[in-house]
């Protein structure tokens, strides 16, 4: 019996991602080797996913007010120094010295996103508006333990749909629902994941309070205080959404406790529970950055806090957990392979129509801004050849163009939908007639996503050498 798939070689069949055993023979090592423990390859099909993801999520969060960001990789470590990094996460970070001075390879956003706000008021004083949302989807390094890396679910190199909102605190619970109402709605509109009391369940992380001062960063009051708050936001939540909860001692971030969003990914028994999205109420940096000082002068009130989110979370993580429950079928609009075009030959005189009309309508796809593939089987082999496609890059939609359907006029296209593949023909008395009615068919499957990003990437490619 063969072993089941994982995630990294459901990653390599779609060409998202290289294995780090890949040998490269030419160089006689592999891949892994070159790049370092823990530092995952995106390839073609993934450089097409994350460029298409990260627009969606771009335009997502400016269309809800969130401003956009993209900060450095590296800074001095005195940036870390006051955040307080340095002090209690420095054994999770990469730190080398230049000229004499001490600087980090990035394990987090926040204190970018801080010096951005403090930069704008610093120049705009009050009329920089509270809530104040910073977003980016930011590239972090963290020296993960070696033993817990494996390929994209744990990486030393990773990215994140970060986001920080700086709140009052009067405003802070409505901060903390509006980010949850958000979460929903990109994990159900984005990857068709239900989020409902089935497949959800929040979990509380709190300090454990005999390490306040030594892995906890503030007093015992303050937590106290930063943990019955935010267990009121957690039950406001959970009554909403008819959602059950726990609570996790010692599972907190160093400066303030969070929210874990526990999601249920695949269906039936072949599901899975994974730690995805997280909302932290942050306490520590407001002082640390002075914002309390900041925020009396500029707006009457030092009652003010930083709330951390990450809809998706790690986003390589993601897309591992992913893979493995939906055994590497993608939503359409993020799928690297979108179409594959085959023209079914005979053997005959006709076969060069075929070619040349599916060869056309590929094009025509490529054209008009999908991800499109060109190749040739036969009637008897065909079946043989679907099954590798299936079992390979696995195509969102699927083009049999073939004498009977160009003389019919009209061309099959098979779609992977919510968990099966569906046939349809569109009218196909051309190539750019068919190209036009399989757009059609496209812009449904690309529907939900412009309903919340008020646009569809698309990013266009032509991955024949693929098939």
């Amino acid at each position: 019996m063969s072993q089941e798939k994982d995630h990294m070689d459901y990653a390599q069949d779609l060409d998202i991602a290289a294995r780090p055993d890949l040998t490269i023979s030419v160089l006689g090592t592999d891949v892994g080797s070159l790049l370092g423990h823990g530092i995952p390859l995106f390839t073609i099909g993934g450089g097409y996913l994350r460029s298409a993801l990260s627009q969606i999520l771009v335009n997502f969060h400016a269309r809800r007010g969130y401003y956009i960001a993209e900060t450095p990789i590296v800074s001095s470590g005195a940036l870390f120094e006051l955040s307080g990094h340095m002090g209690y996460y420095k054994q999770n970070m990469f730190v080398f010295q230049v000229e004499g001075k001490e600087y980090a390879v990035k394990p987090m956003n926040c204190p970018f996103h801080i010096l951005i706000f403090l930069s704008e008021v610093t120049r705009h004083r009050n009329k920089v508006s509270l809530p104040f949302k910073v977003f980016e989807v930011g590239r972090v390094h963290r020296l993960e333990p070696s033993g817990s890396v494996y390929g994209l679910l744990r990486s030393r190199s990773f990215t994140q749909d970060d986001a920080h909102i700086i709140t009052l605190g009067k405003d802070a619970v409505n901060v903390i629902t509006s980010v949850f109402d958000e979460m929903i709605t990109i994990y159900s509109k984005l990857f068709n994941v239900e989020m409902n009391p089935s497949t959800v369940t929040l979990r509380l992380s709190l300090s454990d309070k005999s390490k306040i001062g030594t892995d906890f960063m503030g007093t015992k009051d303050e937590w106290e205080k930063a943990e019955d708050f935010l267990r009121g936001a957690l039950e406001a939540i959970a009554s909403k959404y008819g959602l059950r909860y726990t609570a996790a001692e010692g599972e907190a971030a160093f400066y303030g406790p969070k929210i874990d969003v526990l999601v249920k990914l695949g269906s039936g028994q072949e599901g899975k529970e994974w730690q995805l999205g997280t909302i932290q109420f942050d306490f520590n940096l407001p002082r640390r950055f002075k914002i309390f000082d900041a925020a009396k002068e500029l707006y009457g009130s030092e009652d003010v806090y930083i709330i951390h989110r990450a809809l998706i979370g790690s986003i390589e993580r993601f897309l591992g957990a992913y893979l493995d429950n939906y055994k590497g079928r993608l939503p359409f609009v993020l799928a690297p392979l979108q179409f594959a075009v085959l023209a079914i030959k005979a053997g005959d005189e006709f076969d060069k129509r075929v070619e040349d009309f599916a060869l056309s309508l590929h094009r025509a796809l490529v054209a008009k801004g999908f991800r499109s593939g060109y190749g040739e089987t036969t009637r008897t082999s065909l079946s043989g050849d679907v099954r590798l496609l299936e079992s390979g890059p696995k195509p969102a939609a699927i083009v049999y163009v073939g004498r009977r359907e160009i003389e019919k006029g009209s061309v099959t296209v098979s779609i992977y939908e919510g968990g099966s593949r569906r046939q349809t023909s569109v009218n196909a008395s051309d190539p750019l007639g068919a190209a036009d009615a399989i757009e059609s068919l496209a812009s449904r499957l690309e529907e939900p996503v412009k309903e919340i990003a008020g646009m569809v990437p698309r990013i266009p490619g032509d991955l024949s050498y693929q098939l």
